[in-house]
């Protein structure tokens, strides 16, 4: 009974601070506006999130796996792995671009360093559970090359204005970097991915990621 209040409560914690990111974003979010949103006190709070980076990071945790999830629909299971990479990239991006509030999130996560070392993680475990990480060859150059294009793609997006890229344009630099830069695959296999991760994303409704991401601390 004592776990289950206690994941209740981490619950709790964690979609008030995901509202008040959407809201707010990180820098103007603090642990006591989080313990007064979640009705404890700040100490209590620490006694779970000892620091704002650990409620971060938890969140993109799962931010990043409701939007992994999508990729096991009828429309993407069968797509080779970096048509799907493509996929989640974007879903992350377009998502922020579509929702002022999921924006404010996805900036927070960009200019966080340990958030960005948790999305480079989260990709490097999913390539492993996808079997090909033994493919990739050196594991120290598919870590590297996770996070070049995680830093470099999350440049871009804040920048996308000033560059005139959407999320499409931004997924396809960064996998079509990790591809032929750090895994030296050739050009017409990197064409072919990004077309079938492109005919795929024209099936797909976006609104059933964005229903999934606001109730992924309702259970």
């Amino acid at each position: 009974m004592a776990r289950q209040k206690n994941l209740a409560r981490r619950h709790e914690i964690l979609r008030n601070t995901f509202m008040l990111l959407k809201k707010r974003g990180m820098e103007n979010v603090s642990l006591q506006m989080i313990a007064d949103k979640s009705g404890i006190s700040k100490s209590l709070l620490q006694s779970y999130y000892p620091h704002k980076n650990l409620l971060i990071t938890e969140i993109v945790t799962n931010f990043m796996t409701a939007v992994l999830k999508s990729l096991n629909a009828t429309d993407f299971k069968n797509l080779n792995t970096y048509s799907k990479m493509k996929i989640f990239i974007y879903l992350i991006l377009e998502q922020g671009i579509q929702d002022e509030g999921v924006e404010r999130v996805v900036k927070s996560i960009l200019s966080d360093g340990d958030s960005l070392d948790r999305w480079s993680q989260i990709l490097d475990d999913w390539l492993k559970h996808e079997g090909v990480k033994h493919d990739l060859g050196n594991d120290r150059q598919v870590q590297i090359g996770l996070n070049f294009i995680v830093t470099a793609g999350g440049g871009l997006y804040v920048k996308r204005t000033e560059f005139d890229l959407d999320a499409d344009q931004i997924s396809d630099i960064m996998v079509k970097t990790f591809m032929s830069t750090f895994l030296s695959i050739d050009e017409s296999k990197i064409s072919q991915t990004l077309a079938e991760a492109k005919s795929a994303l024209q099936k797909y409704e976006l609104t059933t990621l964005t229903q999934a991401i606001n109730k992924m601390f309702d259970n």
